[in-house]
């Protein structure tokens, strides 16, 4: 784990699944990275990029592309270790405002443990909102099929979060979701726009970016102001 600040070389090189930049600041930033590791954007730039955003920064990486079902590294080696990990760090500081934020698999990541430790805000772009297999057979989604096929057959695996939009039926959570996605894009419209009666879900259709809209928010000059946006009301 980090020290206080993230250098390049310890983001880029590192093999722990965590990485903290935290000085005690009023409020935190939790990002969730995606299959190769990033947010859409190269982890460094992306980091770079916020370093000015006066909150306290974990950033939380998943090397296994399991979809956190595996945890993160050999210290916090299961899903519910992570939830663990994560509600410990927000409790111990008494945040003022966390926003959890993820592209793709890291958008998932935001949105499942955003709502089970009732973070403030989430941010997800082009996030996915199911992994079980019925529901990817029947939208063929046929992305990632080793990766998925992979936690399908993880003996530890906890189908209960297979499925968002169920798991944020079941779950009492304040938290608000705001979803960043193409319509163009066939599958991630498909993913999110089947939150759209889900509690505090509020989408975000873009006309651009496909599957990388996160690329062309940054592109726009737009990424870190939205950011900073959740550390204001809602």
């Amino acid at each position: 784990m980090g020290g206080n600040s993230l250098q390049r070389a310890e983001l880029e090189q590192s093999t722990h699944g965590i990485l903290t930049d935290v000085a005690g600041r009023s409020d935190l930033l939790v990002s969730f990275g995606g299959v190769r590791q990033g947010l859409g954007v190269p982890v460094f730039e992306f980091f770079n990029s916020i370093a000015d955003l006066d909150c306290d920064k974990i950033f939380i990486r998943d090397f296994s592309a399991a979809w956190y079902q595996k945890g993160v590294d050999a210290e916090i080696d299961s899903l519910d270790k992570l939830i663990g990990f994560l509600r410990s760090s927000i409790t111990r500081s008494a945040y003022g405002r966390v926003c959890f934020i993820g592209n793709s698999m890291g958008g998932y990541a935001a949105i499942l443990f955003g709502s089970i430790v009732d973070a403030h805000r989430v941010i997800a772009f082009a996030p996915q909102s199911y992994i079980d297999w019925w529901n990817r057979l029947v939208s063929r989604d046929r992305r990632w099929k080793q990766e998925i096929g992979l936690v399908h057959r993880n003996e530890r695996r906890n189908s209960t979060y297979f499925d968002l939009k169920k798991h944020l039926e079941r779950t009492a959570y304040r938290t608000r979701i705001d979803l960043y996605y193409s319509p163009d894009h066939r599958l991630d419209r498909k993913h999110c726009e089947r939150l759209s009666g889900s509690r505090n879900v509020v989408l975000h259709p873009l006309a651009e970016g496909g599957h990388e809209v996160v690329k062309a928010i940054r592109d726009k000059g737009q990424l870190k102001e939205l950011i900073r946006s959740a550390f204001g009301p809602t």
